[in-house]
């Protein structure tokens, strides 16, 4: 099956920036890599294993037949690629930057990094892809008309392969292309993205029960005995398309969770030093609140550094005036200063500290027009310190 994945929602530890998934990068269009999974190499031989022995039946070609055969999983690659591709070409006529074009086992998906603006950019990408596959049907059966011989049967086997993916993908319910639309039409009407991924969630799930009923009860209702093949195809199928509803429902409660986020209602105070004091400076501090953080920041003001209570309770009692705050603090990177307290933004700034490497973040209040925490601070506008598990554990423990 083939998709596409939006990173634009807030998730608690996103991938590193430019990390692409695990297989084999065998190129890139337009800067996105495209990779292609060992999944996508056991499917190929499946194909060939399967499909080998039944053209040396039909066309009494020998062994060369095996050679033939190797065609449909080429082909069926060039279908999935293009499938992906349509997909990025959409997204960047929509602004959206593509991440990765992947080939995998059950077919491919194509990763963004930026956030859809309206239900339309959604639907325009989900239907791009089957669009593609539907184009290339049309075009492998007129090429293919009347053809003679292994090259017909192999545009024809293209144009019903084509045909079926452009087809089974627009049925409405997630994780397919056309569970995409279904979404982007709830998400319009309602105003609630997540509304429209729930209800076509749950459209994913009664499908992947109708799939697998489906491959029991029609032979049964024939009076045939089910298919051992059949079954398990089905079985498989039905797998990842609950699989992925799932995981289209986790990101739907994941949303609503961010939400009602108030990182200002959670975070603890901090001390304000300044990066050259001493530890001294520090038990100043702390003898008039001793149970809240200390941000070190730089001459404008920025925060810079966090100091480790541990670090500082090890200083001797005789160095504690000469010992610098720096050297028992850690920076910290620019990712954690965090200007949003409330809802999805909010989430997705700590999500880019937990990216960079930070434990902690500071709330901060920028004194820039442009809201960037690095142009200027001064320190009254430290609001606080959260820590990043904090944020986890109220994203998986709020119910949608």
């Amino acid at each position: 099956m083939t998709g596409y994945q939006m990173t634009d929602r807030p998730v608690p530890r996103p991938r590193p920036a430019g990390q692409t998934t695990r297989g084999w990068r065998i190129g890139s269009v337009g800067g996105a890599p495209v990779v292609v999974t060992a999944g996508w190499l056991l499917i190929a031989g499946v194909l060939v294993a399967l499909v080998g022995p039944q053209l040396q039946s039909l066309t009494g070609a020998g062994p060369i037949a095996y050679l033939w055969a190797l065609a449909v999983p080429a082909l069926l690659f060039v279908s999935v690629l293009a499938h992906e591709l349509a997909h990025g070409w959409a997204a960047r006529a929509r602004k959206v930057p593509v991440r990765e074009y992947v080939v995998t086992l059950w077919g491919g998906h194509t990763s963004f990094s930026g956030g859809l603006r309206s239900p339309g950019d959604s639907a325009l990408i989900s239907v791009a892809g089957p669009a593609a596959n539907l184009a290339l049907a049309a075009l492998a059966w007129f090429l293919g008309d009347g053809l003679p011989g292994l090259p017909g049967l192999a545009l024809d086997a293209f144009t019903y392969t084509n045909a079926f993916v452009g087809i089974f993908n627009l049925l409405p319910a997630l994780p397919l292309d056309g569970g995409k639309l279904l979404e982007a039409a709830v998400w319009s009407i309602s105003k609630d993205r997540s509304l429209g991924t729930i209800v076509a969630a749950r459209a994913g799930q009664v499908l992947a029960v109708v799939v697998l009923g489906g491959s029991l009860l029609v032979p049964l209702l024939r009076g045939e005995r089910p298919s051992v093949v059949t079954a398990v195809w089905a079985a498989l199928v039905a797998g990842v398309l609950w699989t992925g509803a799932q995981a289209s429902l986790r990101q739907a409660k994941a949303q609503r969770s961010a939400q009602a986020i108030d990182l200002a209602a959670i975070a603890s105070g901090a001390h304000v030093l300044h990066a050259r004091g001493t530890v001294a400076d520090a038990d100043q501090v702390l003898a008039r609140t001793p149970s809240v953080g200390i941000v070190l920041v730089d001459d404008r003001g920025k925060p810079v550094a966090l100091v480790d209570r541990q670090a500082l309770t090890a200083v001797p009692a005789t160095g504690r005036q000469e010992v610098p705050l720096s050297a028992v603090a850690h920076a910290v990177p620019p990712a954690a200063l965090v200007t949003r307290t409330r809802g999805p933004e909010a989430v997705a700034q700590v999500a880019r500290a937990a990216q960079a490497g930070a434990a902690v973040v500071i709330l901060v209040g920028p004194t820039d027009p442009s809201g960037d925490p690095n142009r200027g601070l001064i320190p009254a506008q430290v609001l606080g310190l959260v820590p990043v598990s904090q944020v986890v554990g109220l994203l998986g423990g709020r119910r949608a």
